[in-house]
């Protein structure tokens, strides 16, 4: 540890007319270095307690919370509007109603098929450029029609 005393702040009280200089400058210095190293002590102290507290009440929160989902999920049902319903209807109903979809099954399959579609455009580029690069390796494409199918694949 390393502490700082500030002689500026020592001065000679009437109490201290009869000890030496050296006398009272010694008890200052001791006095100051033992409340610097208790101010230290305490605020090392209460971070460390407020950690362990920290970890302890998030820790009873999180057993809690997991504790009282476990005992939803095994009801199967919740509270809503004063009436107990199933816990997949209520889920039914707040998709259907956030996302506006009144189908989700058709609304599922639809961007299934179009993310299929998106892959197949995607594998047929990939392999024309395949089929391109060959071309030109083996010396087939002519420079210039090579050069003029990589521009077009840029735009």
């Amino acid at each position: 540890m390393k502490f700082t005393v500030e002689v500026e702040e020592f001065y000679l009280n009437e109490e201290d007319s009869g000890r030496s200089l050296e006398t009272t400058l010694r008890d200052y210095i001791i006095n100051e270095v033992v409340s610097k190293i208790w101010e230290k002590i305490k605020d090392e102290a209460d971070n460390a307690i407020t950690m362990k507290v920290e970890t302890k009440v998030r820790m009873e929160m999180e057993s809690q919370i997991n504790k009282r989902i476990a005992e939803i999920i095994d009801s199967e049902t919740i509270f809503r509007d004063k009436k107990e319903i199933l816990i997949s209807d209520y889920l039914r109903e707040q998709f259907e109603r956030n996302i506006g979809w009144n189908k989700p099954d058709d609304i599922i399959r639809d961007k299934a098929k179009q993310f299929g579609d998106e892959m197949k455009k995607r594998y047929d580029f990939l392999y024309a450029n395949e089929i391109v690069q060959q071309m030109h390796k083996i010396g087939i494409l002519k420079e210039e029609i090579y050069t003029n199918l990589l521009e077009n694949k840029k735009d």
